[in-house]
């Protein structure tokens, strides 16, 4: 997977990247780390970890 970082939740999924919904929040910041990691980008973690936050409460929220 070759996805780039853009610091914009909105835009990732677009190319690939999938946001552990389920879990702690440090595993998902470290699966995201990972894709992240093999695709050759590298956001530092705090990035990453604001990035699951609203991952998560975009996903919280209905419709």
């Amino acid at each position: 997977m070759d996805v780039d970082w853009i610091p914009d939740y909105g835009e990732l999924p677009k190319r690939g990247l999938r946001v552990p919904l389920e879990g702690s929040e440090d595993d998902a910041v470290a699966a995201v780390l990972e894709q992240l990691n093999a695709g050759g980008a590298t956001p530092g973690e705090a990035e990453v970890r604001d990035l699951v936050r609203e991952a998560r409460a975009g996903a919280a929220k209905p419709d």
